[in-house]
């Protein structure tokens, strides 16, 4: 009989809130994907992303410049949240003067209703602007860098220039090192032959040092040559 008995009225408001609980909770939880939906931002349109100033192309002799428009257009559009579908449309708005005269010729010779995808523009962008031909002979060409009669700066500039062709002969700051310093005049390696530089900004700062410290070297012999004996 004591089994059949009701519970104590605490017990019963205590069933009862925590039912009461669990309900609001159920509402609450069942809101969360609603509101995420809702939260999810829509793709900008062409106008918004113009606003936001990405970047432009108009024209280079250097493939690299048209390399890092490519990647530097295609990090802004994802970045904007553009449909992907539309990457095409945004990224050739931004292409102007020379640029834009080639991409209305590529598309007058494909017929009018074809859809170029992104990876169809890339790699007509890329025969266009950045040709392997031109990318193998700049290899060629950082393979051969020298110093020679250059200044240290412009040592260093052209060497970093021409490295981007050729990034599988410096995938190592060791192996950026070493190339680096096989292009160095004579002078400038033996002298840093004793200095061997955890990495490759060190290594050009100490280049930077012995240049100065040779070329003031340099001047005060000239100098003491110029003195010369005195005349009897």
């Amino acid at each position: 009989m004591a089994d059949n008995l009701p519970p104590p009225p605490y017990i019963a408001a205590m069933m009862q809130q925590f039912e009461l609980n669990h309900q609001f909770m159920t509402r609450v939880m069942a809101q969360f994907p609603n509101q995420n939906a809702r939260q999810q931002p829509a793709p900008i349109t062409l106008p918004e992303f113009v606003r936001l100033n990405p970047s432009i192309f108009c024209n280079s002799t250097n493939p690299m410049d048209a390399d890092d428009w490519l990647r530097d257009i295609l990090f802004e559009m994802e970045s904007a949240n553009v449909a992907p579908a539309r990457y095409v449309t945004f990224a050739t708005f931004q292409l102007k003067g020379p640029a834009a005269q080639w991409w209305e010729s590529h598309r007058g010779m494909v017929p009018a209703e074809t859809v170029t995808t992104w990876q169809e523009f890339q790699l007509a962008f890329r025969a266009r602007y950045i040709p392997q031909g031109l990318m193998d002979q700049k290899k060629k060409e950082f393979r051969k860098l020298s110093q020679g009669t250059m200044t240290m700066d412009e040592y260093q500039r052209k060497f970093l220039e021409l490295s981007r062709y050729a990034v599988d002969d410096v995938c190592t700051d060791a192996r950026k090192q070493e190339k680096f310093r096989e292009g160095l005049r004579p002078d400038i390696k033996l002298a840093l032959v004793a200095h061997d530089c955890t990495d490759f900004a060190t290594l050009v700062s100490q280049a930077f040092r012995t240049e100065t410290g040779l070329t003031e070297y340099q001047e005060s012999l000239k100098r003491t040559r110029g003195v010369g004996p005195p005349s009897s």
